[in-house]
């Protein structure tokens, strides 16, 4: 049995301006959730749009640029460089970019109002002390702080 291929949207995704919160937050999700599934991204993004929900004032480009909630937006991660050259003709890519649109304009059912997340693979940050997470999915665990 073989597993449905994803098929990008190269020129969808070429459309949504570089600096655009849907770009920015396709990014994001695809550098730490594309190798973890569709689900796992759908996590992150809704988990994103909480965090700007929170942060009136802030624009979700300028809030899914943060390298404190995406690790990957740090210029010393080692998933920066590969963040910003990938493109839609890249088949997760271009889903990522659907499952940012999809977020962007949905209500959070996937990660019970969390507005911050963590790899199950990194250490606890101070953040995290004492926290319980809301949602544990696709290796993150989410938390609302």
């Amino acid at each position: 049995m073989t597993r449905p291929m994803l098929v990008p949207e190269p020129d969808r995704a070429a459309s949504v301006p570089v600096d655009s919160g849907q770009d920015a937050l396709a990014r994001a999700i695809w550098a730490h959730g594309s190798d973890r599934g569709v689900r796992a991204m759908e996590a992150l993004a809704a988990m994103a749009v909480n965090a700007r929900h929170r942060t009136p004032g802030r624009s979700l480009a300028l809030v899914v640029r943060d390298p404190t909630l995406f690790p990957a937006w740090g210029p010393d991660d080692p998933r920066h460089g590969p963040m910003l050259a990938v493109d839609g003709c890249d088949p997760s890519f271009a889903a990522a970019h659907r499952i940012a649109r999809r977020a962007i304009g949905g209500l959070d059912l996937i990660v019970a109002g969390a507005n911050r997340f963590l790899d199950e693979a990194d250490p606890i940050p101070a953040w995290a002390v004492g926290l319980t997470p809301v949602v544990m999915l696709g290796g993150f665990s989410f938390y609302r702080t």
